[in-house]
C-alpha cells in the first residue's frame, strides 16, 4: 500500500508496479529457510493507492514471530503525458523488515501492512523519457483488533484516513524533512535541512529547477522537475559534501552512471537533527551543454528555483530566488 503521494516527475499521472514471488518468514530461522509463499500476485497502481491498503494474499503458517518479507517487483510502467513508459528497477527483489515483528497464534489471523514509498525520476528528456523507480519499503504489524475478516479478502482495500493505530505507527517510524533556509546564486548553494520526525532518513540528491517547470501542478511538494535534464542535480556524499551529477557523469549523460549514482546512499540526518550543505565558488550550470533538448545554462539572478532535497521515505522543497554573485 502507499500512504503519501509518490516523488514524482511533473507530468506523470499514473504508476504501474507488478509484483509476485511474495513470502513471509519465521524469526527463529535463518534467512536461508523459514519462508513461507504466499499466493500473490499482480498490478498496483500507485497513485491510486494514496492511504489505501490493499490486501494482497493470505497464507497459512505455523505459530511463531514473523519478521521478514520478500518480493519481486516485475516490471514498472509509468504513464506520462499521456504516453506509457517501462521504467528500470534498480533492485527487484525486496527483503523488507517487519517493525517490531508479528506473532501469529492459533486464536485469531494476524496481518502485515507493507509501506511502499517510490521515487519516480525521469533520467533522460522530455521527448525521449528514460524512468527510473526507487522504491522505499516498510512494514509494520496491524493491531489484533483491527484485522477483521473483510481484510482476509485478497482485494480488499481499506481507507487508512482517520485510523488512530496507522497514524501513529506512521508518526512514530517516519522522518520529517523541512528546509529551513536556501543561499543561491550563479556561483554558489547553500541549504540547511532539518529533521523534525521520528525517524533518521538518507539523503541523496539536491535538485534545483526553475520554477517555471512547476507551474499548473496541484502538488508541487511531492513532484521533482520533469527530467533531470532540466534542472542542476547535486548528489549528497556521505561527508556531507554536494557533488554536481554532471561532475561525477564525467559531462556526458551516462545511463549507467546515472543508475549508480541515483542508488548510493548519501548523509545520514538523524532524528530531531539539521544540517548544512554547500557548494561554492564554482558556476552552477543547470542542464546538459552537450545534450539536445536540455534545458542549459546558469542560475539567473532574479529568477525563482524550487530547491528539491530527496532521502529515504523523505522530501522537501523549498522556493529561492536567485540572488547576485558579491565580487571582492
Amino acid at each position: 500500500m502507499l500512504t503519501d503521494p509518490p516523488v514524482i516527475p511533473t507530468g506523470v499521472t499514473r504508476v504501474y508496479v507488478s509484483y509476485s514471488d511474495l513470502l513471509v518468514h519465521v524469526s527463529e530461522a535463518g534467512n536461508q529457510s523459514g519462508w513461507y509463499p504466499v499466493d500473490a500476485q499482480g498490478t498496483i497502481e500507485l497513485l491510486g493507492s494514496v492511504n489505501f491498503s490493499q490486501t494482497l494474499g493470505t497464507v497459512t503458517v505455523a505459530t511463531g514471530d514473523y519478521n521478514l518479507i520478500r518480493f519481486n517487483v516485475t516490471s514498472v510502467r509509468v504513464t506520462y503525458n499521456e504516453a506509457n513508459y517501462t521504467a528500470f528497477v534498480p533492485s527487484s527483489e525486496l527483503m523488507v523488515r517487519i517493525i517490531g515483528g508479528v506473532e501469529v497464534n492459533n486464536s485469531k489471523p494476524s496481518a502485515t501492512i507493507i509501506d511502499l514509498q517510490t521515487t519516480v525520476v525521469n533520467i533522460g528528456s522530455r521527448s525521449d523519457p528514460e524512468f527510473m523507480l526507487r522504491p522505499v519499503v516498510r512494514a509494520y504489524p496491524v493491531p489484533s483488533s483491527q484485522v477483521t475478516t473483510g481484510i482476509e479478502r485478497q482485494g480488499f482495500r481499506q481507507d487508512l484516513r482517520g485510523l488512530l493505530w496507522w497514524t501513529s505507527l506512521r508518526e512514530s517510524y517516519t522522518a520529517n524533512l523541512r528546509i529551513t533556509t536556501v543561499s543561491l546564486t550563479a556561483s554558489s548553494f547553500s541549504l540547511t535541512v532539518e529533521n523534525s520526525g521520528n525517524h533518521s532518513t538518507v539523503l541523496g540528491l539536491v535538485t534545483i529547477s526553475p520554477l517555471v517547470d512547476f507551474l499548473g501542478v496541484e502538488h508541487p511538494g511531492s513532484h521533482i522537475v520533469d527530467s533531470l535534464l532540466n534542472s542542476a542535480t547535486f548528489v549528497i556524499l556521505k561527508n556531507g559534501s554536494l557533488v554536481p551529477m554532471r561532475a561525477l557523469a564525467a559531462g556526458a549523460l551516462g545511463e549507467s552512471a546515472y543508475k549508480s549514482l541515483f542508488g548510493a546512499i548519501g548523509y545520514n540526518l538523524t532524528v530531531k537533527a539539521s544540517a548544512t550543505f554547500t557548494y561554492t565558488n564554482k558556476t552552477i550550470i543547470v542542464g546538459y551543454p552537450a545534450l539536445k533538448e536540455s534545458v542549459s545554462g546558469t542560475i539567473v539572478p532574479g529568477q525563482s528555483y524550487m530547491i528539491t532535497v530527496l532521502g529515504t521515505q523523505a522530501v522537501a522543497s523549498y522556493v529561492a530566488v536567485a540572488t547576485p554573485t558579491h565580487s571582492g
